[in-house]
Protein backbone atom coordinates (compact mmCIF):
# COMPACT_ATOMS: atom_id res chain seq x y z
CA UNK A 1 0.00 0.00 0.00
CA UNK A 2 2.80 2.29 1.17
CA UNK A 3 4.56 1.35 -2.61
CA UNK A 4 1.16 2.28 -4.17
CA UNK A 5 1.13 5.81 -2.57
CA UNK A 6 4.33 6.83 -3.28
CA UNK A 7 4.36 6.07 -6.78
CA UNK A 8 1.09 7.98 -7.02
CA UNK A 9 2.91 10.66 -4.97
CA UNK A 10 5.87 10.80 -7.51
CA UNK A 11 3.61 10.98 -10.83
CA UNK A 12 1.48 13.73 -9.26
CA UNK A 13 5.01 15.41 -8.58
CA UNK A 14 6.08 14.42 -12.41
CA UNK A 15 2.89 15.66 -14.10
CA UNK A 16 2.48 18.84 -12.20
CA UNK A 17 6.63 19.50 -12.76
CA UNK A 18 6.03 19.13 -16.69
CA UNK A 19 2.41 21.48 -16.66
CA UNK A 20 4.55 24.06 -14.80
CA UNK A 21 7.74 23.47 -17.24
CA UNK A 22 5.21 23.53 -20.38
CA UNK A 23 3.87 26.79 -18.80
CA UNK A 24 7.32 28.41 -18.12
CA UNK A 25 8.34 27.86 -21.65
CA UNK A 26 4.71 29.34 -22.98
CA UNK A 27 5.60 32.76 -21.02
CA UNK A 28 9.21 32.27 -22.62
CA UNK A 29 8.14 31.94 -26.21
CA UNK A 30 5.50 34.92 -25.83
CA UNK A 31 7.75 37.41 -24.65
CA UNK A 32 10.33 35.96 -27.53
CA UNK A 33 7.60 36.58 -29.75
CA UNK A 34 6.63 40.03 -28.68
CA UNK A 35 10.06 41.30 -28.41
CA UNK A 36 10.78 40.03 -32.00
CA UNK A 37 7.08 41.81 -33.36
CA UNK A 38 7.95 45.27 -31.31
CA UNK A 39 11.55 45.06 -32.90
CA UNK A 40 10.67 44.22 -36.44
CA UNK A 41 6.77 45.69 -37.01
CA UNK A 42 6.87 49.15 -35.17
CA UNK A 43 3.97 50.87 -34.07
CA UNK A 44 3.41 53.95 -35.95
CA UNK A 45 2.42 57.36 -33.78
CA UNK A 46 -1.30 58.09 -34.18
CA UNK A 47 -1.78 61.07 -35.91
CA UNK A 48 -4.10 63.58 -34.28
CA UNK A 49 -7.01 64.43 -35.88
CA UNK A 50 -8.87 66.49 -33.72
CA UNK A 51 -11.17 68.89 -35.21
CA UNK A 52 -10.65 72.17 -34.27
CA UNK A 53 -13.43 74.94 -34.26
CA UNK A 54 -13.04 79.08 -34.69
CA UNK A 55 -13.33 80.83 -31.78
CA UNK A 56 -15.51 83.05 -33.62
CA UNK A 57 -18.95 80.62 -33.43
CA UNK A 58 -20.41 81.50 -30.38
CA UNK A 59 -21.40 78.49 -28.35
CA UNK A 60 -24.61 78.62 -27.01
CA UNK A 61 -25.31 75.44 -25.52
CA UNK A 62 -26.72 73.65 -28.66
CA UNK A 63 -24.39 71.55 -29.37
CA UNK A 64 -24.50 70.59 -25.78
CA UNK A 65 -27.77 69.35 -25.80
CA UNK A 66 -27.79 67.69 -29.14
CA UNK A 67 -24.92 65.32 -27.61
CA UNK A 68 -27.42 64.76 -24.53
CA UNK A 69 -30.25 64.16 -27.25
CA UNK A 70 -28.49 61.81 -28.98
CA UNK A 71 -27.36 59.49 -25.73
CA UNK A 72 -31.07 60.30 -24.17
CA UNK A 73 -32.38 58.11 -27.78
CA UNK A 74 -29.47 55.75 -27.93
CA UNK A 75 -30.09 54.63 -24.02
CA UNK A 76 -33.90 54.55 -24.83
CA UNK A 77 -33.72 52.40 -28.01
CA UNK A 78 -31.05 50.26 -26.20
CA UNK A 79 -33.86 49.35 -23.06
CA UNK A 80 -36.83 48.63 -25.84
CA UNK A 81 -34.72 46.60 -27.60
CA UNK A 82 -33.45 44.75 -24.68
CA UNK A 83 -37.00 44.47 -23.53
CA UNK A 84 -38.10 42.24 -26.57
Amino acid sequence: MEDMVAESFKYTVLGMGVVFLFLYILVLMLRLQKSLIVRFFPQEKEVSTVSVRPQAVANDGKEERRKIAAMTAAIHHHKKVMRK
